[in-house]
């Protein structure tokens, strides 16, 4: 019981971040700086009306919950010790600790670097993805505007390595912060990355949703530059 209850706590909370997180975002750009645009907006000529915004929530809360929850679920189980996930670096080196939090960051992004380039067929484009593509010019509540299957196969990527090698557990959680900001900053349409190196900057993402056949890619760039599919000419 205490480990359902750490769970919904924590998907409780990680909804309200994201909507709190992305609407200050929201206000402070799009609101507040709006005759700016030109200065910070990738597209500054394209917008999406407050009232479609509304008309995305209802999707975006149940898809945050399917996410959030599966989040929920691996911290609870990480903390309970039904994981490989661990703790102590007695147990590993902290040279393996650091591998595996990179693994991890791999792990997600290539699991759906192909499961994304997968849903750009046109069967299932129709079926599933279109939706996550109605904005040419993405807001942030894009990153959980798209079909329930893409948002549960999300959580089983998040929640599947915690039991196929040992993680360092901090390492993990720091995954999970990292993922979370990048993907709001990746659908916000504003020249904002994190200051870690190594991830993919926001602009890709911006300009997948402009062109749709570039920048596959989630959290890392390497996949999209194995297979030419980064933006250089002739992608």
């Amino acid at each position: 019981m205490r480990r359902l209850a750490l769970a919904l706590l924590i998907m409780i909370l990680n909804v309200t971040a994201f909507f709190v997180g992305g609407g200050l975002l929201h206000l402070l750009f799009y609101r507040r700086r709006a005759a700016s645009a030109a200065a910070w907006k990738y597209q500054p000529e394209k917008t999406v009306s407050r009232a479609a915004a509304w008309r995305m929530v209802p999707l975006v809360l149940l898809n945050g919950m399917i996410v959030n929850g599966a989040i929920g679920a691996a911290v609870a189980l990480i903390v309970g010790g039904y994981t490989k996930a661990f703790f102590s670096l007695e147990e590993h080196s902290a040279w393996y600790a650091a591998l595996s939090t990179a693994a991890v960051f791999v792990w997600y992004h290539v699991m759906l670097y192909y499961w994304h380039r997968r849903m750009h067929r046109p069967d299932l484009f129709r079926r599933f993805h279109h939706l996550h593509h109605k904005h040419k010019a993405p807001i942030w509540l894009d990153a959980l505007y798209e079909h329930p299957l893409e948002a549960a196969w999300g959580g089983v990527v998040i929640l599947t390595p915690i039991f196929l090698f040992p993680i360092w557990a901090p390492g993990y959680f720091a995954f999970l912060a990292v993922m979370g900001a990048h993907e709001v900053l990746d659908h916000a349409g504003i020249k904002l990355d994190l200051p870690i190196p190594f991830l993919s900057r926001s602009r890709g993402h911006d300009e997948h949703h402009r062109r749709s056949n570039v920048y596959f890619g989630q959290l890392l760039p390497l996949l999209d530059r194995l297979h030419k599919t980064d933006g250089r000419p002739g992608a």
